[in-house]
C-alpha cells in the first residue's frame, strides 16, 4: 500500500486529476520541435517507449508538461489516463512495490480500472534512472500491458545505457540538447522570428530548398539583420541553456550557473553515480581540456599524455571510457573521420567539440567578439556553434580529410569540417571559413570532396558572404543565416 504522504505528492504532481485545466507549473507556450515530434508519436499508432536524453536544465521536464497540456486540451485525453512521476523525490523512490506499485495504485485508484484495459494510459516517468532495476520494470510494463511510456533522466547516461542493454527494439530515443539559436529566437524574440522563413530539418538540407530559404534570409532588411546579429552575439556568448534567456538567471550570475550545472551536478554527481568513475577530478580535467580545444582534432593518446602531465595517473583506455561518458551525457560530441576506416584506431584524432559553447565561455569567463575577433581564434568556436544544428533522426556526422590525390602524401592535404550522412548514404559537406574575404581556394576542399564522393551540393559557412554558385553546387552562407535555417 502506498503511504498517504506519497499519494499526496502524486496528486500534487498530477493536478489535472482534479482540475482538467491545470498543469503545474504552467509550461511556456513555445514548443521545441523535438517535443512536438514526441507528442505526435505518442498519440499515433506507434508502440515504442519514448526516451528523452539530454543534460540537466535543457527543458525535459518542461517538455513533459507541454505534452500533458496538449493531450488534455488538443487531443481530448481523459485527465485520469495520464500519470506523471518524478523520481528525484525520495518519498516516491521508496514507495512499497516501487514503480510497479505506483502504476498499479494509479490504475486502480485514479483510472478506476486495472492495467490491461484500453484506452492505453500515458505514463511519464521523470528521472527514472534513480530507481533501482528501473529497466526491468519498464520492460515488464511495456511487454505486458497496453501503456504509452515516456522516460527522461537528468543524466542521459543511464537512460542511454539502459536503453541499449534492456530496452533494445522497444525504445525510440530523442536527444534534447540545449536550445538552438532559432529555438531561442522563437521562444523569446517572437517579433523577430515571425519575419523568418520556415525552418528546415537538417536531413532536408540536401536539395534546393536550403538554397531557396538562404536566399529569403539574405533578403531581410538591414535593420532586421542587425537585430538578429545582436541576438546571435548573446547566444554565441551564453549558449542555449533556456534559463539564460528566459530571465530566470540574472546577467551577473549566468557563468556561475553554467559552471555549477555542469561541473557540480553532471560531472560531480550524475556521471560518477551512474558509471565507475574512479577519478572525478580526471573527468573534470578532460572536460576542461575539450573546452579549451573545442573545434579541433584531438587524439586520445594526446589527452592521456596531457592528463598525466597534469598529475593524473591514467591510461588511454580510461580516458576513452571517460570520453564516452561525456558524450553519452550530451556534454561533448566526437566526429570521426569520413569514411570510417575498417579498423577504428584511437590514435587517429577525432574532431571534438563541446555541445554548448556557452559552457566554454563560462569556464574561461569570456570569448572574443564574434563581430571583430581574430578569424584564427574564432574559427573553432564558430565550428562549435555550427555543429549544434547538424542533428536529426538517423543522421550521422563526421569530418573529412584526405590528400588532393587520395593516398599521395606528396599532394596537399585537404579537409572539410563536417560531413552529414543520411541513412540512404547521401552526404552533405559543410566547411567553415569565418572571414570576410572568401578566395577561390577556400572552396577547393568542398569541390574535391563533392567530385570524389558524389555529394549533391556543399555549404560554406562564412562571416558575411552570401552566394549560390550553381556551377560548383556550393552555397556560401553567413553564420547568422546558417543558424537561422534550422
Amino acid at each position: 500500500m502506498i503511504p498517504d504522504e506519497a499519494i499526496g505528492v502524486l496528486r500534487d504532481m498530477n493536478p489535472w486529476w482534479e482540475d482538467p485545466t491545470t498543469v503545474r507549473p504552467d509550461p511556456p507556450a513555445y514548443r521545441r520541435r523535438a517535443i512536438l515530434d514526441i507528442e505526435k508519436r505518442l498519440v499515433g499508432h506507434g508502440q515504442l517507449i519514448e526516451v528523452i536524453r539530454g543534460p540537466r536544465q535543457v527543458g525535459k521536464t518542461t517538455g513533459i508538461h507541454q505534452i500533458v497540456q496538449n493531450l488534455l486540451h488538443r487531443h481530448g485525453v481523459a485527465p485520469r489516463e495520464i500519470l506523471f512521476v518524478r523520481f528525484d523525490l525520495e518519498i516516491l523512490r521508496e514507495c512499497p512495490g516501487g514503480l510497479l506499485g505506483i502504476v498499479r495504485w494509479f490504475a486502480e485508484s485514479v483510472r478506476g480500472r486495472k492495467l490491461g484495459t484500453r484506452p492505453a494510459p500515458y505514463v511519464f516517468l521523470d528521472e527514472v534512472h534513480k530507481l533501482p532495476r528501473w529497466d526491468a520494470v519498464i520492460k515488464h510494463l511495456f511487454d505486458t500491458f497496453p501503456v504509452r511510456l515516456l522516460l527522461t533522466g537528468s543524466s542521459s547516461v543511464l537512460v542511454a545505457k539502459g536503453g541499449r542493454e534492456s530496452l533494445a527494439g522497444r525504445a525510440f530515443s530523442t536527444e534534447l540538447p540545449p536550445f538552438l539559436f532559432r529555438d531561442v529566437l522563437e521562444a523569446w524574440s517572437p517579433e523577430l522570428s515571425r519575419a523568418l522563413p520556415p525552418r528546415l530539418r537538417f536531413s532536408d538540407a540536401y536539395d534546393v530548398r536550403v538554397v531557396e530559404l538562404a536566399a529569403a534570409l539574405h533578403r531581410l532588411k538591414p535593420q532586421q539583420r542587425l537585430s538578429l546579429f545582436r541576438r546571435l552575439e548573446r547566444y554565441y556568448n551564453r549558449g542555449g541553456y533556456p534559463r539564460l534567456h528566459s530571465g530566470e538567471v540574472g546577467d551577473d550570475v549566468w557563468a556561475d550557473y553554467l559552471v555549477q550545472t555542469v561541473f557540480e551536478n553532471v560531472l560531480g554527481a550524475d556521471i560518477p553515480d551512474l558509471f565507475p568513475v574512479q577519478d572525478p577530478g580526471l573527468l573534470r580535467h578532460l572536460y576542461l581540456s575539450i573546452a579549451r580545444l573545442t573545434g579541433n582534432e584531438v587524439s586520445q593518446p594526446f589527452l592521456t599524455q596531457e592528463a598525466n602531465a597534469a598529475g593524473f595517473k591514467t591510461t588511454q583506455p580510461t580516458v576513452g571510457r571517460y570520453l564516452r561518458y561525456l558524450a553519452d551525457a550530451l556534454l561533448i560530441r566526437e566526429f570521426r573521420r569520413y569514411p570510417l576506416a575498417r579498423r577504428k584506431s584511437v590514435r587517429v584524432p577525432a574532431k571534438i567539440t563541446l555541445t554548448d559553447l556557452g559552457v566554454r565561455n563560462a569556464i574561461f569567463r569570456g570569448a572574443p567578439s564574434l563581430a571583430e575577433g581574430d578569424p584564427a581564434v574564432l574559427g573553432p568556436l564558430v565550428e562549435t556553434l555550427v555543429q549544434g544544428v547538424i542533428r536529426d533522426v538517423d543522421l550521422r556526422t563526421y569530418f573529412w580529410k584526405d590528400y588532393e590525390k587520395s593516398g599521395d602524401r606528396r599532394t596537399s592535404l585537404l579537409e572539410v569540417d563536417f560531413v552529414a550522412e543520411r541513412t540512404d548514404g547521401t552526404t552533405l559537406p559543410i566547411e567553415v571559413k569565418f572571414r570576410r574575404k572568401i578566395d577561390p581556394e577556400d572552396l577547393h576542399g568542398l569541390s574535391v570532396y563533392m567530385n570524389r564522393l558524389g555529394a549533391p551540393q556543399g555549404i560554406l559557412v562564412t562571416r558575411e558572404r552570401y552566394e549560390w554558385r550553381p556551377k560548383e553546387r556550393i552555397l556560401c552562407v553567413p553564420l547568422l543565416d546558417f543558424l537561422l535555417l534550422f
